[in-house]
């Protein structure tokens, strides 16, 4: 495999990954105009966020193993599709059942992107940077959501809330013909590692390794942590009195830090590994810190800052850790049992907190949920710790 060969299809998965994360981010910074224009309750506009997810906790699975057997072009330009059309439908949504619809669809088809995305970018790098080039890709989702939460409002305010969600539907249009036209194949001696029985990968399933599951633990609940806060984030702060614009930008100090920093966590892994470190430090910080949120008049600023920064240090150790427990050609597996975990916690992260605001008419008790979150996140990655060793521990015995 010619080393350029693998950045350009890198290039490539970038702006996949990117129609996923323009997709999924779209509702937050258009939260409070869909309050005011469908006159729906909180507790809705967070299932807006979390039922993008339901369908995922169905198809995640079946979406890896098909990814595993068919390759990420042909699932991905489906995909592609699908999600298309459903963010039509949510631009086109005039009542709360249209806009679930079209969440509910675009959510099968971004959900297999960001399962197809991370298998594709496994099997290419699987020999050389991975962690560096999960690093990199690992950019795609922080950008995306800072485009939207920065840009989003104000096209909305502008405008109309529809407009950003037809120039979404444009950029998925666009990667849809580019992924179709130009995404370069896998080479030879990659593709014949891929195994073809869709009977046999599902059994597969069963003999799964606990360490696979626990990553995908921890994605869920970090996920049910900050997609909580890039939900609610913007609103919480228009409620203590900062303007719409400022608002956005705080909230998404969250993916400023992951967009500057996932890099240099992707090439530190690459050197020293001990992934579960970075989770564990990261989550426990930003613990600390969404706690502290609603507490404190200390300038939020820092507090954003400072909760991206940590942030950045979790998605990239994540990602690399799947195909360490699994192999290559199951890899597309372990990434949709970790999507299904994602899931999970986006059904259940938004849906809470948006119903915990509801009860309480404040965002006191939203901001504890999201710090308990992020704390399990630590909680099972030590864990995953504990796991890893004893099993390394144990493994000369066994060899012997």
């Amino acid at each position: 495999m010619k080393y350029q060969e693998r950045w350009i299809a890198l290039a490539y998965i970038y702006f996949f990954m990117l129609v996923f994360a323009l997709t999924f981010q779209s509702i937050p910074p258009l939260l409070g105009f869909l309050v005011q224009s469908l006159g729906i309750s909180h507790t809705q506009a967070g299932a807006l966020m979390s039922l993008f997810g339901l369908p995922g906790i169905l198809i995640s699975i079946p979406g890896g193993i098909l990814s595993d057997i068919y390759g990420p072009k042909r699932v991905g330009v489906t995909a592609l599709l699908i999600t298309l059309i459903g963010s039509l439908l949510v631009g086109l949504g005039k009542d709360f059942s249209l806009l679930v619809t079209g969440r509910i669809i675009s959510g099968i088809g971004g959900l297999t992107i960001s399962i197809v995305a991370p298998q594709a970018l496994s099997r290419w790098f699987a020999s050389r940077d991975l962690g560096k080039a999960m690093g990199i890709f690992n950019t795609a989702m922080p950008l995306g959501s800072i485009f939207t939460l920065n840009v989003f409002s104000v096209l909305a305010g502008i405008y109309t809330w529809q407009v950003p969600l037809f120039l979404t539907s444009f950029f998925c249009l666009g990667v849809l013909v580019l992924f179709y036209f130009r995404y370069p194949k896998l080479p030879d001696e990659i593709r014949r590692q891929e195994q073809p029985e869709f009977e046999e990968k599902v059994f597969t399933l069963r003999k799964t390794g606990p360490q696979v599951w626990l990553v995908a633990a921890i994605w869920m609940m970090y996920n049910a942590s900050t997609i909580s806060y890039l939900t609610f984030g913007a609103d919480y702060y228009q409620s203590v009195g900062y303007d719409v614009s400022y608002a956005g930008f705080l909230t998404s100090l969250l993916m400023v830090g992951s967009l500057l920093f996932s890099p240099l966590v992707g090439t530190l892994i690459d050197r020293v590994g001990r992934e579960e470190y970075f989770i564990i430090v990261g989550s426990i910080a930003i613990a600390l810190l969404l706690y502290v949120v609603p507490r404190t008049l200390f300038n939020p600023l820092i507090i954003g800052g400072l909760i991206g920064f940590f942030a950045a240090s979790i998605p990239s150790p994540v990602f690399a850790l799947v195909p360490k427990y699994i192999s290559l050609s199951k890899v597309g597996l372990g990434y949709g049992i970790l999507s299904t975990c994602l899931n999970i916690g986006i059904l259940l992260g938004p849906l809470l907190v948006g119903f915990s605001y509801d009860q309480t008419q404040n965002y006191l008790v939203g901001f504890d949920l999201m710090a308990i979150f992020a704390f399990l996140t630590a909680l099972i990655a030590f864990i995953l710790r504990l796991i890893a060793k004893r099993i390394k521990t144990q493994q000369p015995f066994l060899d012997g």
